[in-house]
């Protein structure tokens, strides 16, 4: 199971425009810029996020990006599968390779389940962690640092 960049961007754009939610759309060289992610791999992710219904694209002189519907609508899991598609494992660890079925089990046999395990714990993780929460999380951390700056 891997997440390429593309998926992290992904989460970091909607990230972006819910910090943002109720104000006026974000152009993606903005989002681009503040979460530091190069403006042409941006806009490839962005574009999968509006097929996939997450966000939407408003024209002309104020436009840009916003979300669809609120942070605490949208989980992380749906904003990954939007850019990786379904959450799987690779085909090696789910055993699904190219051996013959007609040979003798091995021991990756016996990690099948084991991988499925996995799986299933990830996509729960990432199915109960919204965008409102990453907000949550950001707001939190920004109070630690504005206590540290007091001491």
């Amino acid at each position: 199971m891997r997440f390429s960049a593309k998926g992290e961007y992904g989460v970091l754009a909607v990230f972006e425009l819910a910090q943002h939610q109720g104000g006026s759309p974000l152009q993606a060289k903005t989002i681009a810029k503040k979460q530091q992610i190069p403006l042409r791999f941006l806009e490839q992710v962005l574009s999968g996020l509006r097929k996939a219904g997450l966000i939407e694209s408003l024209r002309g002189a104020q436009g840009g990006y916003a979300l669809s519907r609120p942070p605490s609508e949208i989980r992380v899991s749906d904003v990954l599968e939007a850019i990786e598609g379904p959450i799987s494992l690779s085909s090696r660890a789910s055993g699904s390779d190219d051996r013959n079925p007609h040979e003798v089990e091995t021991g990756g046999d016996i990690l099948k389940p084991i991988w499925e395990e996995v799986r299933t714990s990830v996509t729960q993780v990432l199915d109960s962690i919204t965008i409102q929460d990453l907000c949550e999380r950001k707001k939190e951390k920004d109070q630690q640092k504005i206590l540290m700056y007091h001491i």
